[in-house]
């Protein structure tokens, strides 16, 4: 039996008011019966919305800001908890920001497209995905992103997680009891292992981590004893 797209609700989360506008711009074209688009420019208008109206999709567009980028992925993780049904879709800065999120996202992630490829290519890449969200299938690119974070190890994990909270590695070698050279070749494995070369990157890797809500627990609890 032939489906049948069904009418989507669609958040769009983008707090920087130009690529609102250029947002805006592009879906202009989606912008049908069957598909209705709402912006916010905030997390906290989203969740507001959130207690009265029924999305079928969400589009969150990550902030160069630290905090508002862990907020961002926080948000989805738990989304993807409460809402299972909701097709979630991060639209990251970069392509390095793609494959980091590739390859830390604990949870099913139906898109996630970098802003900085050509708005053609953008626009068709996101109304595929809202199309096979609407025909209720899974969409085979996201098929790669529930790698469990299989490329670091707890230590590895352990060290981007306490860059995110501003530790040098000076003190995360004392907090570990493992000397910083030691921590020097954890921090250089990890790098290589995500495919970055540079300490901002690195940073965002550990930004990605921190803000997953299923593997802190332990991390925490160490915090908690300094």
């Amino acid at each position: 039996m032939e489906k049948h797209v069904r009418n989507q609700c669609i958040a769009v989360i983008e707090g920087c008011t130009m690529t609102a506008v250029g947002l805006r711009h592009l879906l202009t074209c989606a912008q049908e019966e069957s598909r209705s688009f709402h912006y916010f420019r905030s997390i906290a208008d989203f969740k507001l919305a959130l207690q009265q109206t029924a999305f079928d999709a969400v589009i969150c567009c990550l902030s160069g800001t630290r905090e508002v980028r862990i907020e961002c992925l926080f948000t989805m993780g738990k989304i993807a908890c409460r809402y299972p049904d909701m097709t979630r879709i991060i639209l990251a800065n970069d392509e390095a920001e793609v494959a980091l999120i590739k390859h830390l996202s604990p949870t099913y992630i139906h898109g996630v497209l970098s802003k900085s490829i050509i708005l053609s290519d953008l626009q068709r890449s996101m109304l595929e995905l809202l199309s096979e969200a609407a025909l209720g299938n899974k969409c085979t690119e996201a098929s790669s992103i529930q790698i469990e974070c299989r490329s670091l190890s707890p230590t590895e994990s352990m060290i981007l997680r306490y860059m995110t909270y501003g530790y040098s590695l000076m003190e995360i070698s004392q907090r570990l009891g493992r000397s910083i050279k030691t921590i020097r070749a954890h921090k250089f494995n990890a790098m290589t292992k995500l495919g970055v070369s540079s300490d901002a990157g690195l940073l965002s890797a550990a930004d990605l981590l921190v803000s997953l809500p299923d593997r802190n627990n332990d991390f925490r609890r160490s915090l908690s004893l300094a």
